[in-house]
């Protein structure tokens, strides 16, 4: 393979001759069963040899590869990189590198190469080639497995910090509604506020307060979501008008559903409610009135907004209690 270039070569002295016959030698045995890619190029680019290997590697045979330049087959870089960049290797004697190199179809593989300079006959560059196209799939797919991760993670981090940011807001709510004075003197605003933080919690459009005004009967204390004059409607309710009253008061617990299932349509006046969350206010054993939210975009609420309400309910009946609302 190499002998023949060399053996074609003209020189004058032949000590240097019989060194590179020996030479070539060597490096037929190296290449010649090397799994890796084997060329030599001169200091312009031209293919001098190569191996099968490499052959194999790019599809093209022996006798096409030594008509052609290694710009032909480097798909990496420009032309005047790879000039400069052999003279860079003739300077130094040696180099290690990564490109990429075009087949003979047209595809593109990755390629590691180690190359050494040979001061013989104008100087020429031996170079070692490795195929790493799997190694940089792997490392592609790794990456993007790793930024697929991390955004996940990262998600996984947002969202547990809004879960922890509200759950902390959730407690404020809490021990603000404990810290309501017993004075009856802003007993109005305390009504309205409360009412105000359940719709927040919730995001019901709809929301109504009640309190007790006698075994079966109910008085509208504070109201969100509908016109003054239709107030007047709901502004005194009773089992016997709304059915869902019946359950509140034999069961005295958070209570939700389809409106129409507990007949309370009579509540929904003018609005397209139909899903509904009643909070109960304890005052003792007794059912002292009862939080309403309409909503007419849902159908349910998660557990742990429900669970929330529960507790919400208990420390909202207190404060009312203590305002004198709950009688």
């Amino acid at each position: 393979m190499l002998e023949l270039y060399f053996y074609n070569e003209k020189s004058d002295r032949k000590g240097e001759q019989n060194l590179l016959e020996k030479t070539a030698k060597i490096y037929q045995s190296i290449t010649r069963d090397s799994m890796d890619g084997f060329l030599i190029v001169d200091l312009h680019g031209r293919l001098l040899d190569v191996n099968n290997s490499y052959c194999s590697l790019t599809g093209y045979s022996r006798e096409e590869l030594l008509k052609m330049n290694i710009i032909d087959v480097d798909a990496g870089e420009k032309r005047n990189y790879i000039m400069a960049h052999l003279q860079e290797i003739k300077k130094t004697g040696y180099g290690r590198f990564f490109s990429k190199h075009r087949k003979k179809d047209g595809d593109i593989i990755d390629i590691e190469a180690s190359s050494n300079y040979a001061n013989y006959l104008g100087g020429f560059i031996f170079i070692f080639i490795r195929d790493i196209s799997e190694l940089r799939r792997g490392e592609n797919e790794l990456a993007v497995n790793r930024a697929k991760s991390k955004n996940i993670i990262e998600k996984q981090l947002a969202e547990s910090y809004k879960h922890l940011g509200l759950i902390n807001r959730k407690i404020t709510l809490l021990l603000e509604l404990g810290e309501y004075p017993k004075s009856k003197k802003h007993r109005q605003q305390i009504i309205d506020h409360i009412l105000n933080l359940a719709m927040s919690i919730s995001n019901a459009p709809t929301g109504y307060l009640y309190g007790s005004k006698e075994k079966g009967k109910f008085d509208l204390l504070s109201y969100r979501g509908i016109k003054k004059e239709q107030k007047e409607k709901i502004k005194v309710i009773t089992a016997h008008a709304v059915g869902l009253l019946k359950h509140l008061i034999k069961e005295r617990g958070i209570t939700r559903g389809d409106i129409k299932q507990y007949e309370a349509d009579l509540l929904v006046l003018d609005n397209k409610l139909e899903y509904f969350v009643t909070l109960p206010l304890s005052k003792g054993s007794d059912l002292g009135g009862f939080i309403f939210l309409g909503f007419d975009k849902k159908k349910s609420l998660a557990t742990q907004d429900l669970e929330f309400l529960d507790v919400f309910a208990m420390h909202a009946s207190n404060a009312l209690a203590r305002a004198g609302v709950l009688k």
